[in-house]
């Protein structure tokens, strides 16, 4: 495609683009299977549990199966603008962002089931892990996971495959809904929806809380990535983020 001609140049490898299948659509189907598939992970058979790591890794192929190479640099696969201070001060609001989420933790009634560090506490094993390892170790163990995998995993794929196609179909701001939206979505079942016997429930004003909380979440990675020109900063937000929440828990039901 000729750039001189005013249209965006076509970031899709040649067999998507053959499809006929705009990327916002395609960004939409890919979400729709990453988020059953994440789903079924939490609620499925426990030895299903390993389909969240493949799930994530698979967020980290994406680009490589359905972008050439101007779609990797145009959802900010390259090194930032000033890398040091974009990385510095992306993971400075990232950790403010992780203290936040910690704090709206703390303000909900401890023993409710929904409360989101009883929840992080759970979904971590917290306990399991204290009586298997010193407490020193635990931080490492679950940290670099959460700061290295899924952040990396989730940046590319919404605040870079997502927010890109929908940009490019819409605008900036319409796509950072979206995208926000889809990330609460896939966060769901943290706090607002669960399985027992009588089958699948959801807590209303949680769920509204978690989508919100997806929206905010969004716009500060989406800032730190659309100032730096890299997704590297969108991804140092999300794992500061991830870092600080996980160890105020953790030194939280250690205390």
């Amino acid at each position: 495609m000729n750039p001189e001609d005013g249209r965006t140049p076509e970031p899709l490898r040649p067999f998507w683009g053959r499809l006929g299948i705009a990327p916002w659509g395609l960004s939409l189907l890919v979400f729709a299977v990453l988020a059953a598939v994440r789903f079924y992970a939490a609620f499925g058979p426990p030895q299903f549990r390993v389909l969240f790591l493949l799930q994530v890794l698979a967020m980290w192929a994406l680009p490589w199966i359905f972008l050439n190479a101007q779609g990797r640099r145009g959802i900010g696969l390259s090194k930032p603008r000033r890398w040091l201070p974009a990385l510095a001060l992306s993971g400075i609001a990232g950790g403010i962002a992780g203290l936040l989420c910690f704090a709206l933790g703390w303000a909900t009634p401890h023993d409710s089931s929904s409360n989101l560090l009883a929840v992080v506490q759970k979904s971590l094993q917290l306990e399991q892990m204290r009586t298997a390892m010193p407490l020193g170790l635990i931080l490492p163990a679950i940290g670099v996971p959460a700061i290295v995998l899924t952040p990396v995993g989730e940046e590319i794929f919404f605040r870079g495959i997502m927010q890109q196609a929908f940009a490019q179909r819409f605008n900036g701001i319409a796509a950072m809904l979206v995208q926000g939206a889809a990330f609460g979505v896939v966060h769901l079942q943290l706090v607002a929806l669960w399985h027992d016997a009588a089958g699948f429930h959801f807590r209303w004003i949680e769920g509204a809380s978690t989508l919100a909380a997806g929206v905010l979440l969004a716009v500060l990675f989406t800032f730190c990535r659309m100032r730096s020109g890299s997704l590297f900063a969108s991804m140092a937000a999300h794992a500061a983020c991830n870092l600080t929440m996980i160890g105020a828990v953790i030194f939280f039901f250690s205390s």
